[in-house]
């Protein structure tokens, strides 16, 4: 039996999700309200010591981290295989989602929440429940400031850094040659769990009005483009998306209103 501790618009979330439904694998969900703290009672931090969503049971057996969870489901179960067979390939594509586990994951939440979230008082209510200090330091300061934080900047620049490689990677090439062997369709040659993972923060940095960030970089915009239509983006992302919808619209509008600053602080970066 899977079971699979989430949220509707978590982006790790969604990623443990696309992974199961790429697998073609049924699940059971808890839904774990992030706004409401749920992630911080006793019980589910005997599950994640850290509140983090997701966690997946199966069988009994904890796991926990999006990356680990689609490593394990994919490696447990039968059906399309999502790593590469080839070790070099299978290399390149932890050296993309390393990058998430890193601070690609990590900018993410500072732009969404120094765009967005800041603007629900429920949310910065939460900032004293964090357990890890960092992650707790960048959302007060991404609350208190929005976009004109040292945090916003960082955390954009960062994105767009990510992008280009993305960009060199369908090429052909990639950041410091490292990635050469990926393109023209996904990051590591196949498809793979490289381009299962980015899927959820594409669709973010969509919500937030960031798409100009690939207006110039043709070949990412046609990998999201070929993400989106996979069957498995529309079952784990957007249709969960549908069912919180609020912050979805939340996203969008506080996006459209600071998309236009937004880009200036990355051209002066």
């Amino acid at each position: 039996m899977l079971e699979l501790y989430h949220h509707h618009t978590s982006v790790c979330a969604a990623k443990a999700r696309m992974g199961l439904e790429e697998k073609g694998l049924a699940w059971t969900g808890h839904m774990i309200h992030l706004r409401e703290s749920d992630q911080h009672t006793p019980e589910y931090h005997a599950l994640n010591p850290f509140g983090q969503v997701p966690v997946l049971i199966h069988d009994g057996r904890v796991i926990v981290d999006s990356n680990i969870i689609n490593e394990y489901v994919d490696e447990a179960f039968d059906g399309p295989p999502l790593r590469p067979a080839d070790p070099a390939a299978r290399a390149r594509m932890r050296f993309w989602t390393r990058q998430l586990d890193e601070d690609i994951h990590a900018a993410i939440g500072v732009l969404t929440t120094a765009v967005a979230y800041r603007h629900v008082p429920k949310h910065a209510e939460q900032v004293s429940n964090q357990v890890d200090p960092y992650k707790r330091d960048r959302k007060r300061h991404s609350i208190a400031g929005g976009i004109e934080t040292p945090h916003f900047r960082i955390a954009i620049r960062r994105m767009d850094m990510f992008l280009g490689h993305v960009e060199e990677a369908l090429g052909g090439d990639g950041p410091g040659r490292v990635c050469a062997g990926g393109g023209p369709d996904w990051l590591c040659g196949e498809y793979s769990l490289a381009d299962l993972a980015y899927a959820p923060y594409m669709m973010r940095l969509d919500c937030l009005r960031l798409a100009p960030m690939w207006d110039r970089r043709p070949r990412v915009a046609a990998w999201y483009e070929r993400l989106s239509a996979r069957p498995a983006f529309r079952r784990a992302i957007v249709d969960w998306f549908d069912e919180d919808p609020s912050w979805v619209a939340l996203m969008r509008e506080k996006g459209a209103e600071a998309r236009d600053r937004m880009l200036a602080i990355l051209a002066a970066a």
